[in-house]
């Protein structure tokens, strides 16, 4: 499976400013473009999506920046990846041909419409929260691993 650029510099992005925008602070494009090595331009656009599906909020002046519209943990992978590339978990299945169209429906009910149910579902259980904690842990873990120099 392939997963768009957009959508994998969206979940970083949104990801970041759960990381980063706290205490109402705010994340600037910036600063996320700086962290996450997404160029500026694309990166204003992949916010812009997201801030017009209401996962996260801008705010103009001196401190300005973004911030997550809700918490953390009440927005999952699936409106992330909805926002920024709708067709990718929804069930549009190609028609294979109109002379084979029963051989067509098996195939679809038994393969295409079970992954397209699994990825639905592990992408609404896995929340931005979960993601910003993981990546956390993960900081924490490297940063406590001895270095060695030669």
């Amino acid at each position: 499976m392939k997963i768009s650029t957009k959508v994998e510099c969206g979940i970083l992005a949104i990801t970041d400013i759960a990381i980063n925008a706290r205490n109402g602070k705010t994340v600037t494009v910036i600063s996320i473009s700086g962290r996450q090595g997404i160029s500026e331009k694309y990166l204003e656009q992949i916010l812009s999506s997201l801030r017009h599906s209401h996962l996260i909020k801008g705010q103009k002046g001196s401190g300005g920046g973004y911030i997550l519209s809700k918490r953390a943990e009440d927005i999952t992978l699936n409106e992330v990846i909805n926002a920024l590339e709708s067709s990718l978990l929804n069930n549009d299945v190609p028609e294979i041909g109109n002379e084979n169209n029963g051989f067509s429906d098996v195939i679809n009910e038994l393969l295409w419409n079970k992954i397209e149910r699994y990825m639905s579902d592990c992408a609404m259980s896995v929340t931005v929260a979960d993601l910003a904690e993981r990546y956390e842990k993960e900081l924490e873990n490297n940063a406590s691993e001895p270095m060695y120099y030669i």
